[in-house]
């Protein structure tokens, strides 16, 4: 999954990538790539409406993880020429209960750090890769 982000980071420079995280709660199980509309790609990123609604549709018929039923957690964004950090556009634009994964800059140094909303403030998540290959998931703690 993180290596799917950061693909489609490097894929897309020197645009922003953009996609979405479906999960449960605790468990991110799939990074799904979606089309970036904003008006400066190179500078910004917005989610397709349609995109966001068609995973949001997608969730409701996916069977349960552990009983959790599947949702859309997070978004993805990457920042091609700057390191993970959240700007203060990615701020105005963020809210609660979402997990926020950046990747950058789209080189072979690209880092993907992972940030929460807490307090009006960002603060990173750790994010632990499970050690089962075929789980192909990660958690937060």
């Amino acid at each position: 999954m993180l290596d799917a982000i950061a693909g489609h980071a490097r894929r897309d420079a020197p645009l922003e990538c953009c996609g979405l995280l479906v999960g449960t709660g605790s468990e991110i199980l799939e990074a799904v790539a979606a089309r970036n509309v904003a008006d400066e790609p190179h500078r910004r990123y917005e989610v397709s409406p349609e995109d966001h609604f068609a995973q949001i549709r997608r969730c409701r018929v996916l069977p349960p993880r552990e009983g959790s039923p599947l949702s859309v957690v997070g978004v993805y964004h990457s920042h091609p020429h700057s390191g993970p950090l959240p700007s203060p556009t990615d701020r105005e634009q963020a809210f609660g209960e979402f997990l926020y994964v950046i990747a950058g800059p789209a080189t072979d140094a690209l880092e993907i750090r992972a940030y929460q909303l807490e307090h009006d403030q960002f603060v990173a998540v750790p994010l632990d890769v499970g050690s089962d290959p075929k789980s192909r998931s990660v958690s937060r703690p």
